[in-house]
């Protein structure tokens, strides 16, 4: 997880708040432009945080799945059909994703903490997040080194790969989120008295304009109902 680095930085508390709006866009079942508003908003706030590589692959991820939903799902049999449907359930609910990969990618795991003191949320809960997220990038890392030493021995067959490639990982995830869960300790996240964070959080100017433009979203969408098709 990383934090912005160009032109828009946005509170952490922001971004959970837009995504809420998204969410309920997405399942209050709305017309299809406000799905599409959504993931528009989403697209600029991706190029404004520096992020247009992650926007781009998450577009032809998405559009990937479309076209398979359309033109490859009709001509499967209808058992892979059934298993292939639940994987493109995905499209229905791709604003939601955009907007929680436009949190993870933009947000660091710093700047979480900090966020969930303010909001008064249980300790607990934010040192398990703080964990989980960031043990993200240290799997993304293991995978990298896994496929690396798979390269050099020249694995080839699916079963070969697939083994090469789950084994380590489940045989090495206790230890990895054993050795986070030491290191935020060793940094003081258990600690019961005031804590301080190198990362300030607060609203400001941007905040408020994104937040509206997705309230102002949410709320067209309810308004809208039954007009638009």
């Amino acid at each position: 997880m990383t934090g912005e680095k160009k032109f828009l930085a946005l509170d952490p508390r922001t971004k959970f708040l837009i995504w809420l709006f998204t969410n309920v866009v997405v399942f209050s079942n709305a017309p299809r432009i406000f799905f599409t508003l959504t993931m528009t908003l989403y697209a600029l706030l991706f190029i404004l945080a520096g992020k247009a590589g992650s926007m781009v692959k998450l577009l032809a991820g998405y559009a990937v799945v479309l076209l398979a939903q359309r033109f490859l799902l009709p001509l499967l049999p209808s058992a892979i059909a059934t298993i292939f449907a639940t994987v493109t359930y995905a499209v229905l609910i791709f604003p939601c994703v955009m907007g929680g990969m436009y949190i993870i990618s933009t947000t660091s795991v710093s700047q979480l903490i900090s966020a969930f003191r303010r909001m008064r949320v249980p300790e607990n809960f934010t040192i398990t997040m703080a964990v989980t997220l960031r043990y993200l990038p240290a799997l993304r890392e293991d995978v990298r080194h896994i496929l690396d030493a798979m390269s050099l021995r020249q694995i080839k067959g699916l079963e070969q790969r697939l083994e090469c490639i789950y084994i380590p990982i489940l045989m090495g995830t206790a230890q990895t989120a054993e050795e986070l869960s030491e290191s935020a300790a060793a940094r003081g996240i258990e600690y019961p008295g005031r804590k301080t964070s190198w990362h300030t959080v607060g609203f400001h100017v941007q905040d408020g304009i994104v937040a509206f433009l997705f309230l102002a979203v949410c709320v067209a969408s309810f308004l809208c109902k039954g007009v638009l098709g």
